[in-house]
């Protein structure tokens, strides 16, 4: 069942700046990521200190192996998808008139205790970039 699958991605984790690498934009001074099932529904909520100390939250939800969900008028992006690539890999990919332009390959370690997110961005007619963020369980 996919709630199976998800149920190793649960819970809080914590960024490890040191361990992260960033080729677009500041490292953040911190960040949690929290990632819970809520009858199948995975949802995600980031909360970052930017290194000037600004603080964001941002939460998105999808069902993993679910259909692609339109979104509304973001203008950046029209649709997001979620799937499992393995057991250990939760993708997600964020969409706009059917191409990708950020695509996020959390990757679980085997002991399960820390989230390996790879983010990349692809900025039409400029370049990509890839962040790695390296989040630990919080216990």
């Amino acid at each position: 069942m996919i709630e199976d699958k998800l149920t190793p991605f649960l819970g809080n984790w914590i960024l490890d700046t040191e361990a992260s690498d960033f080729e677009q934009g500041e490292p953040p001074k911190g960040a949690t990521l929290k990632i819970e099932d809520n009858f199948g529904m995975a949802i995600f909520t980031m909360n970052q200190v930017s290194a000037d100390g600004e603080v964001t939250n941002d939460t998105f939800e999808a069902v993993p192996d679910g259909p692609e969900v339109k979104l509304g008028k973001s203008g950046l992006v029209d649709a997001m998808r979620l799937v499992f690539d393995g057991d250990r890999n939760l993708v997600s990919e964020a969409r706009r008139g059917g191409l990708t332009i950020m695509k996020a390959e959390r990757e679980l370690s085997d002991d399960g205790q820390t989230l390996t997110v790879t983010q990349t961005v692809h900025l039409v007619d400029v370049a990509s970039f890839t962040n790695i963020s390296v989040y630990r369980k919080a216990q």
